[in-house]
């Protein structure tokens, strides 16, 4: 019992020590919070996107138009095409563009649409697809059909 104890400390310190080589050397200063205009109309409680270093952290988008809490028409394609539309601009906005996402999650109101979802999402991109996943929740902000959220590089 010892010895497995000691084992698996000994695997969870080696995973702390990695995890500690992999993180970035960055400070609060590194850190910036972006928030378009149309989105600081809003009086929303988070920002639209956080800079840290070269790394650009979006907040899930919806498919309401900028500045906006009204949703595109069309159900989950309609929704699918201005969350797509409202991601490219705030990556383009702030330096970074579709070909340099490297990670998205994706939040389907109903996960029967995901292949519908799938099929608008693929359009959107010209040199591969970055890392991603998707699941069905309970709800979406303003009753939407879909949620993305996404992680790209800022190229230098």
């Amino acid at each position: 019992m010892f010895a497995k104890s000691k084992s698996l400390r000994g695997v969870v310190g080696a995973l702390g020590l990695g995890l500690a080589l992999v993180a970035p050397a960055s400070s609060a200063q590194d850190m910036i919070r972006h928030n378009s205009e149309a989105t600081e109309k809003l009086g929303l409680p988070f920002s639209e996107a956080v800079q840290v270093g070269n790394m650009l952290y979006l907040s899930g988008q919806l498919g309401n138009f900028p500045g906006t809490m009204t949703l595109a028409e069309g159900g989950i394609e309609g929704e699918a095409h201005q969350t797509m539309k409202n991601i490219k601009a705030t990556l383009e906005r702030y330096g970074s563009s579709m070909d340099h996402m490297v990670r998205c999650t994706v939040f389907l109101a109903d996960i029967s649409e995901w292949p519908a979802f799938n099929e608008v999402y693929k359009t959107y991109f010209n040199n591969g697809y970055p890392a991603r996943s998707a699941f069905a929740t309970t709800g979406l902000a303003l009753d939407a059909r879909v949620e993305v959220e996404c992680m790209a590089v800022v190229p230098e």
